[in-house]
């Protein structure tokens, strides 16, 4: 299934819409961002990342109508969609990666115990939890669905390896934000091995 056919089929409000579209740009703005700051980590040095971050970020929410009629948590539900369907421009091992990465973008962080995460090798395992991370931090910046959020920057003090990340937006004004990004950070500096922290924290 293409792209724009999950979310044709799956993504039926324009605030859901416009939400992934949102994420998928605030994502790819922190990734490149990252590749700045650390051009030589192996990490953010996977095959496709453009394409598998894109995805990611638009079909993370998929499951969302169809987890109230299943009583399943929607992010589970959007990575059994995601596994069942197909992504047509995607090998088999690229989909589990987008779908494990739908799966992640809230609750349970990559365990070895879950049986999907565990079949993938560990160059993929890396890059679920990169994309994953990532995908948390642009989700929790438009934890509002009002695209409110613009034009992102990281910076790094490598004095005291702590990233800092600077939205176009004044975070006080935006309390629920600043809440939900401190929850779903701690992924981000698992991986990445440094702290992040919101502007004007």
């Amino acid at each position: 299934m293409k792209v724009e056919e999950f979310l044709k089929n799956y993504l039926t409000s324009k605030s859901d819409l416009e939400h992934a579209k949102h994420t998928k740009e605030i994502s790819l703005e922190i990734y490149f961002n990252l590749k700045e700051i650390f051009p030589n980590n192996h990490l953010l040095n996977f095959e496709n990342a453009e394409k598998l971050i894109s995805y990611s970020a638009l079909l993370h929410d998929i499951g969302t109508n169809l987890s109230i009629s299943l009583l399943k948590p929607h992010n589970k539900v959007s990575a059994k969609l995601i596994l069942e369907n197909k992504i047509d421009d995607l090998t088999i091992e690229q989909t589990k990666t987008v779908a494990l990465c739908a799966r992640y973008h809230r609750g349970s962080k990559p365990k070895e115990k879950h049986k999907l995460f565990s079949s993938l090798n560990q160059k993929d395992k890396n890059t679920v939890k990169v994309i994953s991370s990532i995908l948390r931090l642009a989700d929790s910046l438009d934890c509002n669905h009002l695209q409110s959020v613009q034009n992102i920057l990281l910076t790094y003090d490598f004095n005291k390896a702590v990233l800092t990340l600077n939205p176009q937006v004044n975070i006080i004004f935006n309390k629920g934000i600043k809440r939900v990004f401190d929850k779903k950070k701690t992924l981000f500096e698992e991986v990445f091995k440094t702290k992040i922290y919101l502007e004007n924290d």
